[in-house]
């Protein structure tokens, strides 16, 4: 179980991986979650953030409006 206590807000959130749910929308459900995917997935519940960013899956592609897969292309943040 995890406790945060506390405001959770950041502009920009950087990971490895992503959470289950982005996962799966980026996957059609083809990778299935695993206890990093879930520990993320309660990251992206309770944290309120502008961007997240990610790169695991090795492409380069706007999820949604907040979660960005990148992969070799860089960007400017700001």
């Amino acid at each position: 179980m995890i406790y945060i206590t506390g405001d959770c807000h950041a502009d920009f959130i950087v990971t490895h991986c992503c959470s289950s749910s982005t996962q799966a929308l980026y996957s059609g459900g083809m990778f299935k979650p695993d206890i990093l995917t879930d520990y993320l997935e309660t990251i992206r519940q309770i944290a309120t953030f502008k961007k997240w960013f990610f790169g695991h899956y090795h492409d380069n592609r706007n999820i949604n409006a907040e979660e960005i897969l990148l992969y070799e292309q860089i960007i400017r943040i700001s």
